[in-house]
């Protein structure tokens, strides 16, 4: 059955929960996958909880290789790259341990049958994660209080969407300020990250940007973070150029990576 990770809840956390993502956005695997972890130790505290992240033949091997099937023992396997030849693989793994399953799926033309299936299941949660804002919004609400106001979501997507920084990361710290009940310490954190390049100097500036022009061009990923063109035509030689001659030549400041 279709589930957003909004709408997750420990009602959903229970021996035998399957959840499979679809959807081209897979920074949500790892970040899911610690979430989860974090929530079965409290609610199975005194159970062994083992998380696994392997392959689905690993996890076969380690399935049939559970000598107690009646132990206080809790496995989390969370597997990558599942397909549609995992399918008669995989459902008959569900019931043979106590476990939970995080699946990702695979590549898109070779996953779309299992992914159907999942979606029409009504024994596993089909979770969306796409590379969107809804998406986005989506983790927020998993992941954050409840009372969190839609413009401090806005802005954590708008965040997400401009770093590389790990998502695991990012709300663990988010979470944090916002526990902390100082939403000034919250403004703070939101400003510092929309504004660090202010602190950069002139070649961590210029590789930034080059990073940025290199996504825009190669993988289509335009960004709203900075207020600058970047797809304009040999953007990334002039950046490298302007490296090249700040290390050799005459030093420039950032005022002339800005005018490019």
């Amino acid at each position: 059955m279709k589930l957003d990770f909004g709408n997750i809840n420990e009602n959903n956390f229970h021996v035998g929960s399957v959840f499979f993502l679809y959807g081209n956005f897979k920074r949500s695997f790892d970040v899911f996958c610690d979430f989860l972890t974090e929530k079965l130790k409290t609610k199975f505290d005194d159970a062994e909880l083992t998380v696994n992240y392997c392959s689905v033949a690993e996890c076969v091997k380690i399935i049939n290789a559970q000598c107690d099937l009646f132990g206080n023992n809790l496995n989390l396997f969370c597997i990558r790259g599942i397909e549609d030849n995992h399918l008669d693989k995989l459902t008959p793994l569900f019931s043979l341990v106590s476990s939970v399953f995080v699946l990702e799926s695979g590549d898109y033309r070779k996953s779309k049958s299992i992914t159907d299936y999942f979606i029409k299941s009504r024994d596993a949660y089909a979770v969306a994660s796409f590379k969107n804002d809804a998406t986005l919004i989506s983790l927020c609400k998993l992941f954050l209080p409840i009372d969190t106001s839609a413009a401090i979501y806005r802005e954590i997507v708008e965040i997400i969407n401009d770093t590389d920084e790990g998502l695991i990361s990012l709300f663990k710290k988010i979470s944090l300020l916002l526990v902390s009940q100082d939403e000034k310490l919250l403004q703070d954190y939101i400003t510092y990250k929309t504004s660090f390049l202010q602190n950069m100097d002139f070649i961590p500036f210029a590789r930034y940007l080059a990073k940025l022009a290199v996504k825009e061009k190669v993988f289509d990923k335009k960004q709203e973070f900075l207020q600058t063109n970047l797809s304009q035509k040999h953007i990334i030689e002039k950046l490298l150029k302007a490296e090249i001659n700040q290390k050799i030549g005459t030093p420039l400041t950032k005022s002339f990576l800005e005018s490019l």
